[in-house]
């Protein structure tokens, strides 16, 4: 058996974040999901969904093959601003042991201008939003 090997570490996360299905151009086409963002790394990770569908469609095989579709996942900042973050279903699997039962899909980023976003929910997970931080030191500036 040989070592996996990850283009960047993977942190386990527990964060809500939303899931549409979407078109190259931005239309959605399902969705908004509340799902939770279960791991996260910089290339990629994988979300909990109470289901596999939303508005009829199905999340994973509804951008299957398809290079005119993806998935959006949409989080907010310190700032409560909206980010968006298109990504590719690479897995999923339904966890029937427990209860309730749920899904489980992983997915891959696929644009390289999402990077700064990415970062940021990078951040985010962590505990550690630069503009968070910014914020406070820009307050402790303008105080008199």
């Amino acid at each position: 058996m040989s070592k996996e090997r990850r283009r960047s570490p993977r942190m386990a996360v527990e964060m809500s974040v939303d899931l549409m299905l979407a078109s190259q151009s931005g239309k959605t086409m399902a969705g908004p999901v509340n799902v939770t963002l279960n791991t996260f790394s910089l290339n990629g990770g994988s979300v909990l969904l109470p289901s596999i569908q939303a508005d009829g469609m199905h999340l994973f095989y509804g951008c299957n093959d398809r290079e005119s579709r993806c998935l959006i996942l949409r989080f907010k900042d310190g700032e409560e601003q909206s980010h968006m973050i298109s990504c590719r279903p690479v897995w999923f699997d339904k966890e029937l042991d427990e209860v309730p039962s749920y899904y489980k899909m992983g997915f891959e980023f696929i644009r390289a201008e999402d990077h700064d976003d990415i970062r940021l929910l990078h951040q985010i997970a962590q505990g550690k939003s630069e503009k968070k931080l910014s914020k406070f030191l820009g307050s402790l500036f303008t105080r008199s």
